[in-house]
Order: C-alpha cells, then sequence, then structure tokens
C-alpha cells in the first residue's frame, strides 16, 4: 500500500520532479565534457631538507678556530637542528602564499612563459611531515610543469630571506632530494563525479517538493483521501 501511495505521489507530482532536475542538468552541462574525457593533468613532487644559515661570526669561528668547532652540544647540534625543524615547518606556508606564486610568475615571465599567479597559488600544494619539506606541483602541460619546478626550486633557494625576517640577510640553505620528475596524474574523482552529483541532487530536492506539495494539497482525488480523512463514502459516480 505504501509504494502504491508513493507511486501515486511521484505521478501526480512528476512535473515538480522534472523542474529542479532539468535546471541541474543545465548546470551541469558545462561540466560534462571533462566529466566524460577529464583532460590530461601532470604532477611532481620534490623533497628538501632545509636549515638556517650560520651567523657570520659563527661561520668565521668554526673555520678558524678549532675549539670554536668543538662547542658544546646545544650550540653545534642541537640548536642548528631544532632552528632547521622550525624552518621546515614554516615554509609550507610561504610556498603555497600568493608571494611565492608571485615571485615564480615574475621569474618565469623573465624566462618567457606568462603564467598566471592565481592559477600557480593553486598549482602548490607543501607539508613537512617529519620535518622533512615536501613539495607537490600539478599543472596540465608537461613542459611547463617541468619549468615551473625548476624555477620554485630557484626561488626557494634564493629569496626565502624576502620572506622570513629571522633569516637576516642570507637565505636558508635549502636541499633538493629528488630530481624533478614529471608524472601523469590521474584525474581527480570529484571532477569525474560532479556533474552526476548535481543532477542527482536536483532529483532529490524534486521529489522532497513533490512529497511537500502532496502533503500540503487538500484536494480530493480518490475514495481513499476520503476514507483517510475519516469520512464514510456511501457511493460513487463513475466517470462514464
Amino acid at each position: 500500500m505504501e509504494l502504491n501511495l508513493i507511486w501515486t505521489v511521484l505521478r501526480r507530482w512528476w512535473w515538480l520532479i522534472a523542474v529542479p532536475v532539468v535546471i541541474t542538468m543545465l548546470w551541469a552541462l558545462p561540466a560534462l565534457p571533462d566529466a566524460i574525457s577529464p583532460p590530461v593533468t601532470y604532477g611532481t613532487t620534490i623533497r628538501f631538507t632545509a636549515a638556517a644559515p650560520p651567523s657570520a661570526e659563527n661561520a668565521l669561528a668554526a673555520a678558524t678556530d678549532p675549539q670554536a668547532r668543538s662547542g658544546s652540544y646545544e650550540d653545534t647540534a642541537y640548536v642548528p637542528w631544532l632552528a632547521s625543524e622550525y624552518l621546515v615547518f614554516n615554509l609550507p606556508q610561504w610556498i603555497t602564499s600568493t608571494s611565492f606564486a608571485d615571485a615564480v610568475s615574475r621569474e618565469l615571465t623573465a624566462q618567457g612563459l606568462e603564467v598566471n599567479s592565481d592559477d600557480l597559488r593553486r598549482a602548490f600544494a607543501a607539508d613537512a611531515n617529519r620535518s622533512i619539506l615536501q613539495v607537490a606541483i600539478g599543472w596540465d602541460n608537461k613542459a611547463e610543469l617541468e619549468q615551473i619546478a625548476a624555477v620554485a626550486i630557484e626561488i626557494l633557494q634564493t629569496q626565502s630571506q624576502d620572506y622570513f625576517p629571522q633569516l637576516a640577510s642570507s637565505p636558508a640553505i635549502i636541499i633538493p632530494l629528488d630530481e624533478v620528475e614529471v608524472v601523469q596524474t590521474a584525474p581527480p574523482l570529484t571532477t569525474r563525479l560532479q556533474p552526476f552529483v548535481r543532477v542527482f541532487i536536483g532529483l532529490v530536492f524534486g521529489v522532497a517538493l513533490a512529497f511537500l506539495a502532496a502533503y500540503l494539497d487538500q484536494t480530493i482525488y480518490a475514495t481513499d483521501d476520503l476514507e483517510n480523512a475519516g469520512l464514510v463514502v456511501l457511493a460513487s459516480v463513475p466517470k462514464e
């Protein structure tokens, strides 16, 4: 009985279901080609170690005074390692910032490649798990990605002092652990499912509208409606 009631509601209010479905289909139409045939994308991941530059006084003392090179553990090992860890943990914030994307964009422009800095900012991702800096870059052109990665490494190695005042006038010592290796990446699942999810949401919304309309509708359509209202049906007049 419940299934018959559901079918009656859907059949009676089908147009309320169709309207949001059609709207969401039109909304999803531009994204349909990318869902059916996703564009080819490329990516590369590079790991780095990093350390704060030694002060000029300490570097000079270590080079000229053997006793200075054999200082306490805190001076020669613990403090540099701790400074390095703080630096690595803060570098991802710079790499994913607008300032880093602007610096890479300016250098690429100087090399003859015009790339929008907003697109670059979205292309970079970084983290500092286990005190190792890891930078991931995604792009839709393999040759351009190789150039972007090379420039990003150069910016990391030469301009960090412009964004971290703790480094004073010397850039951080940043060493890549991996060669730039560009690979083809799978398209995000959200890109492939997005149009269909939109249509599904429209369908769910339409069904909800249909049941809301049925709940609010006071029109008598059949004898069952009268009986459900607590009235007794004495007779009925056939349509023909």
